[in-house]
């Protein structure tokens, strides 16, 4: 049996109505009655995730920003690991395509260089939006990610661009076939999962994740059972053929997983 369950939310424990429905919700207030630790993992920003936390109705823990940010369940920050600001310039600077948007993660603000409504539409009922702001003047220091949206042909173009430069001193990983998201390289959710996990002295193989994207790549690689979703991208799915699958996110299968291991 497991003490601790880890999620990610876009494509796993969020229907594509980007929202948890209200099985899911009754599921893991369940677990959470019986003592089992839940903890969202999400390449989203911790002032985002708030509002998705509201929406769930528990208090748990956050890891944001892919492993950059880790709260614990009431809110204070026990980590933080942002870009080496050289990098941040050579990404703000160097690597670039004409059509892909480019966002930074800098402490509590989303900022961006022109308006991208249809990033919006992955926080329907959060009050997070971005900043719009010239990127030429702004500070470098501190900032926890920097992720590309576009096409995936031209994300794949920029994502061998970065590779070829920086190698593993970034983690550069897709959250979503549009976006590409840039952190530290010692920066990724596996990593913030085992140190919530060593903090509640957790052994790993008493830890269930879940996700669908290959930024949750690394944490269902060092969870004690890590779960892939039924939409998850073609490239996690071939990258982890052995591991356990669920359902979609649409069909609630992080809840259909739990239900059936805890015998709910």
């Amino acid at each position: 049996m497991y003490d601790v369950i880890v999620s990610d939310l876009d494509g796993t424990l969020l229907n594509s109505q980007h929202r948890i429905s209200d099985y899911t919700r009754e599921v893991l207030h369940e677990l959470t009655r019986r003592g089992v630790e839940f903890i969202v993992a999400t390449g989203r920003h911790h002032v985002d995730v708030r509002a998705i936390r509201d929406q769930l109705g528990l208090n748990v823990s956050l890891i944001t920003s892919n492993g950059a940010r880790i709260h614990d369940a009431q809110d204070r920050l026990l980590h933080s690991r942002a870009i080496p600001p050289h990098m941040v310039e050579d990404l703000l600077f160097r690597f670039r395509l004409p059509g892909v948007h480019l966002n930074l993660y800098q402490g509590d603000h989303w900022l961006v260089e022109e308006p991208l409504p249809a990033l919006l539409d992955f926080c329907p009922d959060s009050p997070f939006r971005y900043r719009v702001t010239d990127l030429g003047q702004l500070s470098i220091e501190g900032v926890d990610k920097v992720f590309y949206a576009g096409s995936h042909d031209q994300l794949i173009e920029v994502e061998d661009m970065l590779l070829a430069h920086f190698g593993d001193k970034l983690n550069i990983t897709f959250s979503l076939p549009i976006c590409l998201e840039v952190m530290h390289g010692a920066v990724n959710k596996g990593s913030a999962m085992a140190s919530l996990a060593e903090r509640s002295k957790t052994p790993m193989e008493r830890v269930i994740a879940f996700g669908d994207g290959m930024n949750d790549y690394e944490m269902l690689r060092r969870a004690g059972t890590g779960v892939v979703m039924a939409n998850a991208h073609t490239r996690l799915q071939d990258a982890l053929p052995h591991h356990a699958r669920t359902h979609s996110a649409d069909e609630d299968g992080v809840a259909r997983y739990l239900a059936r291991v805890f015998e709910l």
